[in-house]
Formats: structure tokens, sequence, C-alpha cells
């Protein structure tokens, strides 16, 4: 088989995922020619790198460095060029970087001449140093700077060292602004923010990490629809691009689109298994298919990669409210929470908190929410859900329920909270009647579960199994939808429980003290 025709054949294979048959065809053909001498050179060092190619698309790094390191080792060594050479190097290093050998990869990196370097040489050295404690990590990041100025975590870095760095006047207020978006976030000043990184994103159209941001802060605003667009709109101009990745899994599991979590775990894992945040999406998505435990597993290995990822740390916490344990998910999102404080980590607190019965801990956090974000909705819901367990304070919940409506009537958190508050009362018909008129802005299966639920407590029969119908049409894994048809398809049709059992006496009605609140809403 010729060389070209090989290489594309291994590539096709790589390409449809079939990693193990890649490597096999690597082994048989690849691996033979390497060490032959009436091959080309140029020829040998492409069956090497496709060869090195599949035992890393194996996590087989330890074997793909022994190959690289056999190869070139040998008589071949004298035959090759000094690009060869540094790109070998390159090579070496990845492998170093994959294994997690951070001082090793430094030391490989640090073979190529200065004047030789890219971008990627020194921002993988700069890193490296920084993972090593090396006192040459802030010139490091400082000469990555240099070479590119929007490497803001460069100046991160540089700047929390106390160090000035070399930036053109631009260049110096670019990253300002990043830096200072990224100050105004962690403040939970989501509009300013988005502001900010809007008006930098018209100089940096191209600027994957802007825009991820700015997608950042428009998810944390509870604009969904258009956080989705510019992450996509991130990924499509950098297919690298893993910051923000976190928040973007948070968002598709938000959605309840588990294909296109596993899809983006699947890329970012590919792209590098040695961050955090592909682990984190597929363990989202484990986690929507209801393979807890495994889900727990990966969210671990994501916190043992990267102990300071407060994403990894937030995962954890929705993980641990699926598995009805709110008292480990607080502490989850406390360790988050201490990281980066975020939205989403003071809605994880109270829902844990609520959870767990602390009601007195969940109003703190959900009174510092409101106080930090006073204009948002979900912020003035949250605390109204606070509220509304406590009898005394039900009136009061309403208020802030029915505001927190009129500032975004599609705002499922208000909507939710307030029609379990009406059926607690047992204001049944106020309950269906709010989820009518909100059902339209906000069709989703999870919604027409809810409502679905209160017409079966208000003993409409027929338009709950109607709804949950509907509900299982959008998502056919609805689990509470098929066990409320179920339930309500038995109440309808009783004698049909059983083969022999007593003939059926009629509809049966149904009192809302048969089921619980939490079942309902």
């Amino acid at each position: 088989m010729a060389t070209q025709s090989l290489l594309d054949e291994i590539q096709q294979l790589l390409d449809s995922e079939l990693c193990e048959s890649a490597l096999q065809l690597a082994e048989l053909e690849c691996k033979p020619r390497l060490h032959d001498p009436h091959v080309p050179i140029p020829e040998r060092l492409a069956l090497l790198r496709t060869y090195s190619r599949c035992h890393s698309s194996l996590n087989q790094h330890s074997a793909s460095l022994h190959a690289i390191t056999e190869f070139v080792s040998g008589p071949t060594r004298a035959q090759l060029s000094s690009e060869d050479l540094e790109q070998i190097v390159r090579d070496i290093s990845d492998a170093r970087w994959a294994l997690g050998e951070h001082d090793l990869c430094l030391a490989q990196l640090r073979q190529i001449p200065r004047r030789h370097r890219t971008v990627r040489d020194v921002a993988r050295m700069a890193r490296c140093a920084e993972l090593v404690h090396s006192s040459d990590a802030r010139d490091l990041y400082k000469e990555l700077l240099v070479r590119q100025p929007n490497a803001t975590e460069a100046y991160a870095f540089v700047h929390s060292r106390g160090a000035g760095a070399p930036f053109d006047g631009s260049t110096r207020h670019d990253v300002a602004s990043i830096t200072m978006a990224r100050t105004m976030m962690r403040r939970l000043e989501y509009k300013a923010a988005a502001s900010e990184l809007q008006r930098l994103a018209r100089r940096h159209r191209s600027n994957a990490h802007v825009v991820a941001l700015h997608a950042t802060c428009l998810f944390m605003l509870d604009d969904v629809r258009q956080s989705r667009i510019l992450y996509e709109r991130a990924r499509a101009l950098d297919p690298m691009l893993m910051h923000e990745m976190g928040a973007y899994s948070a968002l598709l599991m938000q959605e309840n689109d588990a294909h296109a979590v596993y899809a983006l775990g699947s890329q970012l894992l590919r792209t590098d298994q040695m961050r955090p945040e592909g682990w984190t999406a597929m363990a989202r998505f484990l986690a929507m298919t209801g393979q807890t435990q495994e889900a727990l597993a990966l969210v671990w290995k994501a916190q043992a990669l990267a102990p300071s990822c407060a994403a990894a740390y937030c995962a954890e916490g929705g993980i641990q409210l699926l598995c009805e344990c709110p008292e480990e998910a607080a502490k989850m999102y406390a360790k988050a929470h201490a990281l980066e404080p975020t939205a989403q980590t003071y809605r994880g607190l109270i829902t844990s908190h609520v959870q767990n019965g602390e009601h007195k801990f969940a109003y703190s956090y959900a009174k510092q929410l409101v106080e930090l974000m006073p204009q948002n909705a979900r912020a003035l819901a949250a605390v109204g859900s606070v509220l509304a367990h406590s009898a005394e304070s039900h009136a009061k919940a309403v208020r802030l329920l029915e505001s927190a409506l009129a500032q975004d009537p599609r705002c499922t958190d208000a909507i939710v909270a307030l029609a379990s508050l009406h059926v607690t009362n047992n204001r049944l018909s106020d309950a269906v009647s709010l989820l009518e008129r909100h059902l339209v802005e906000n069709e989703t299966d999870d919604m027409y579960t809810r409502y679905a639920d209160v017409l079966t407590l208000a003993n409409e029969l027929p338009k709950a199994a109607a709804n949950y119908a509907v509900a299982l049409e959008m998502n056919p894994s609805n689990e509470r939808a098929k066990t409320g048809y179920e339930r309500v398809d038995r109440l309808m049709h009783p004698s049909a429980e059983s083969d022999d059992g007593e003939p059926g006496e009629g509809e049966p009605e149904v009192e809302p003290s048969d089921m619980s609140d939490d079942d309902m809403l």
C-alpha cells in the first residue's frame, strides 16, 4: 500500500472514532516501515506521527512516547534536519503533557531555540512552569504576551505577581477590558460585563475567548437562546476552545439536550483529556441518562485534574441533587462558590439548603443573590421560593413571585414556585390558570408535565393525560411524565388494573391530599 493511501485510510478510521482499528492497521503497516532505510525520511516521519496519534487516541500516551523516542534514538537521527528534530521535540512534549509530566515537558521544549518557538510552544512552557512553580513562569508569560497580546491568562498571571506587562496602548486597553469584565462577573454584575465584552467583540470579532465569555454572561442572565448561539459561534471560531465550556455544558443540561451534552463532551475529550471540561460534560450526560454513580466517578476525575475548577464542583452539586443527597450537594456548591461565586452557585446553594430543610441558610443566600442582582427575575423568584416554605410568609412570597413574573413572564422558577404555592393553599383553579397562561411562552416537556400534575390534582384527568402525552412526545425519556400518565390511566380505567380485579365503580376523584406537593411540583 502506498504511504499516502495508508495515512489517509488510518486518518479516516480515526475520524470515524474507530481508534482500535486504526491502531491495528498502524501496527501492521506503519511500524515496520519506521526503520526501513529505503523509505524516505519525510514519509517515515509522517508514518511516525500517524502511529503516535493512534496510540494517543486510545490514551496510550506512554506507548506513543516510546515509539517516538525509539525512532529518534536510532541511526535515523543523523538523517533528520533541525526542523524535523524540533517537531519531534514538540511531539515528545505533547506526550509528556498528556502524562502529566510537566517538568519533563518544560525541559523538552527548552531544547527548541527561542527564535524558533511558536506561540503554542511558549504557552505550553509557561503553563508547565506555572504548574511546577518554576521561577521563570513570569518571564515566559511575559514572552507569551509579546507574541499573543490577547492571552488573558498570561496577563492575569503577570498582573497577579505585581509585574508590568509589555503592552502597547491598544493591547493593554483590550486585555484590561477582559480583566475588568471578569471582575464584574465575580461580583455578579453580568449586564455590565456583557456590555464591556460586546464592545470588545466589535474590535475582535474572531476572538473565541471573548465570545465565550459574553455567552456565559448572557447564560447567567437567563438569556439561554442567545447565549447558546454565542457559545456555538465561539466553538466555530476555535474548535479547540476549552474556556467557558463547563458553563456551556451546564446550559445544555438545563435545556435537557442530552445529545448536545454528549457531543460537546466527546469533542472536549478529543481535544484535551488533561483538562476538566470534557469529563464534566460527560458526567452531566451520564447524570441525565440516569447513570448517577458513573457520573460521580467522572466528575471526581475532573476535580482531581483541576482542584481549582469551580465548574467541576458545581456539576457534582447538581448530580448529588439528582441522587437526593442535598447535604453533599450543599458542600459541593459551597466549594464552587468559594472558588468562583456565580448566579449558578447561589441557586445551587439555595436549592440544596431548601431540600435539606435549612431554610434559614437558603434565605440568607437568596437575599444575597437578590441584593447582587436586584433586576433579575430568577433572583426574586429564589427569595419567593424560600419564603413559600413558611406559612406565615405566603403573602410576601406571592408578591415576590408575581413581581418576578412581571419582570420576566418566561421565568420558570417563579411560575413553578407560585403554582406550587397555590396547590399548597388548595387554590387549584389559580394554579391551573397560572400554568395555562404561561405555557405558551414556556413550551418544554417539564412545564407540560407540571401542568398535567396540577390538572390531575384538579381531577381533570382526560386533560391531564393529554398533557402528559405532549410531554412524552417532546421527551420520551421523561420518567415523571411516564409515571403521571400511568397513574392517570389507572384512575380513568380502574377496572383494567388486573384481569381478575373487582369491576370498576366509575371514575374516582383525586383529592389534593392524595399526592404531595413535591410529587406534583
